[in-house]
């Protein structure tokens, strides 16, 4: 795992889930799938945000193939992001469900669409005063976080974005994106800076929230668990 992952805290959630194989073991599979998910997901994006960040640094209006470079990484990386966080909360529920399975409940199928905000209203609502929910607050409610799941769904349903070159005035040099990839396309404001900061500067912040998440998981499990 790439060194900023909080893995020693990861891994104490794990182990103190395992006493529930045998007596919860729908809580306990579902777990799983999120957890290692969440791992997996958080490797492939700090790939991608390497591969990008080498490619970008050597030109941001690269010959075609390289151009292809750029955005295979550039949609690996934000699918994966977001489903570093979805994993998170998705595995987060699971173990909620544990001490509360009528609020938190994972039998049936439609009790398995679970979305970051859903959980994060559980959590307010039945833990209101932990610390697992007032990060799970700060996660969801950033603006960062918002700003990637439209890029990922675009990305993912809609296609590659272009990018607008700059020539003379204040953004000499410069390449950018739309900001509001969701918009018609008429209405694009390139404000989306594409450099050596596009995919970096969100896996920092993603680390950071990503540590907070997970310690305060690890805290909650100890309490309640």
């Amino acid at each position: 795992m790439p060194p900023e992952f909080p893995a020693e805290a990861y891994d104490e959630v794990h182990s103190r889930l395992v006493k529930y194989k045998e007596t919860h073991p729908i809580q306990w599979e579902s777990f799983g799938l999120g957890w290692n998910g969440l791992a997996y997901r958080y490797r492939a994006l700090a790939e991608y945000d390497e591969e990008f960040t080498a490619s970008i640094m050597v030109s941001t209006s690269p010959a075609p193939e390289e151009r292809y470079r750029q955005g295979k990484a550039l949609f690996g990386f934000f699918v994966n992001a977001v489903s570093v966080i979805d994993c998170f909360f998705y595995s987060a529920n699971c173990i909620a469900s544990i001490l509360k399975p009528n609020i938190f409940p994972l039998s049936k199928s439609e009790d398995l669409i679970i979305y970051p905000e859903k959980v994060k209203q559980r959590f307010a609502a039945e833990f209101s005063n932990d610390p697992l929910s007032n990060a799970m607050s700060l996660c969801v409610g950033n603006c960062l976080y918002k700003k990637m799941k439209p890029i990922r769904d675009v990305l993912t349903h809609r296609g590659a974005p272009p990018r607008k070159f700059y020539a003379g005035g204040d953004r000499d040099g410069l390449a950018t994106m739309p900001n509001n990839v969701k918009a018609p396309v008429n209405q694009w404001q390139f404000d989306f800076a594409v450099d050596t900061g596009t995919t970096a500067s969100r896996r920092e912040w993603l680390s950071r929230i990503l540590k907070d998440l997970i310690e305060a998981a690890n805290e909650f499990c100890n309490r309640e668990l």
